[in-house]
């Protein structure tokens, strides 16, 4: 596969990229590519994890990347997900979490095993990591830490405890102990990466190196954002919002199910999601139309989208690309009730070998146990 090809997988559907140069220096320097992206334990996987995520992932190992995933339980203790209790948290990243990820691949062909599932305890134990968290901790303020805790879901200059401090350095001492040159999450953990960055040619214990043995800076990847099918919190929205605010108005949220579809709901349950869902008139801000874009176009312009509707509405249309069904959503001739008819249905497909994965009993006695600690 040529430089070309493997950049356009790497960089596809994607909101970001710190920095594409970095990371066209890295392919055409044949640099072996080693991948992470980390995740809290807490709730169902939905698709903005499921789909969104591991679909980059899928994206990044056909272009023959290593692609690792991070359970992430001591940052979850710290955020006190699932009550701080750590054998819960262990249980859930084990039997449910990873399970999760695996079923979540399959809707993208990708076999089970094809990633590594690595938990934070268990890398932990190098005390190396202690190390890497001490010296990037004395690479970064205590300014700037307190304005990175928004990666774990506070508002800048929120009072936090400490261990809430910890936990941007932490997350950053990750990278480096994990030797990883590509680290991928949504845009909300930008901070951290941006750290990451700026302290990587500062670090003498695990930097990361290229061929040439020269230090280099991790490449950050930043997948597309979905929006939550609930209306915002904040309606309308200014197109100048906070970024921070922006994102916490339109963010799915597990304690919210109608917020999101879970990749293991049932056809039933995904009809109900998508027909109650926010879907105004406009096209920004557009939960129904965000999901289109970004999952059944994959953020490209060109792909199938098929809509079956009455004769009288308009009789049944394939859609080639993106900004045709935009423009005729626009201009009235796709009925939102339509477009909501036709991603239900996409998705039922879509979700398919997600569902036949917690047939299984290992999974779905792990989803029964998530669902029996948050009654």
């Amino acid at each position: 596969m040529d430089t070309k090809t493997k950049l356009n997988l790497l960089t596809r559907n994607t909101q970001e990229v710190l920095t594409e140069k970095d990371l066209k220096n890295l392919l055409e320097g044949n640099e072996k590519l080693r991948h992470y992206i980390g995740f809290e334990i807490s709730g169902k996987v939905h698709l903005g994890t499921g789909l969104m995520c591991m679909g980059k992932v899928a994206d990044f190992l056909k272009a023959g990347v290593e692609c690792n995933v991070f359970l992430a339980d001591w940052h979850t203790y710290i955020n006190n997900k699932l009550d701080g209790n750590w054998d819960h948290i262990i249980q859930v990243a084990r039997d449910y979490f990873q399970e999760a990820m695996e079923a979540s691949l399959e809707c993208f062909g990708v076999k089970s095993g094809a990633v590594n599932f690595i938990l934070a305890s268990d890398l932990y134990k190098d005390t190396r990591h202690w190390q890497n968290l001490m010296e990037v901790s004395k690479n970064v303020t205590l300014s700037r830490v307190k304005r990175s805790v928004t990666i774990a879901g506070k508002k800048e200059g929120e009072a936090v405890d400490f261990a809430t401090l910890i936990y941007p350095p932490l997350q950053v001492a990750d990278i480096f102990t994990l030797g990883v040159n590509l680290a991928q999450a949504a845009i909300d953990q930008r901070k951290a990466h941006v750290v990451a960055r700026a302290v990587a040619k500062k670090l003498t214990i695990s930097p990361l190196l290229n061929k040439k043995g020269e230090k280099i800076a991790p490449v950050a990847i930043h997948h597309n954002f979905l929006l939550s099918l609930v209306k915002p919190s904040v309606w309308p929205v200014k197109r100048d919002m906070e970024k921070d605010i922006f994102a916490t108005a339109f963010k799915m949220s597990k304690s919210k199910p109608n917020s999101a579809i879970f990749i293991h709901d049932s056809p039933e349950e995904i009809r109900e999601k998508v027909d109650k869902a926010f879907c105004p008139p406009q096209v920004s801000f557009n939960p129904i139309l965000n999901w289109t874009k970004y999952l059944v176009f994959w953020g490209q312009d060109e792909g199938e989208f098929r809509v079956v509707r009455a004769a009288k509405f308009g009789g049944n249309k394939t859609y080639y690309s993106y900004r045709q069904l935009e423009g005729d959503y626009k201009n009235g001739r796709l009925h939102p009730q339509d477009l909501k008819t036709a991603v239900a249905d996409w998705l039922i497909v879509k979700l398919a070998p997600a569902r036949r994965h917690f047939e299984r009993d290992r999974a779905q006695e792990g989803l029964d146990f998530l669902e029996k600690i948050s009654a």
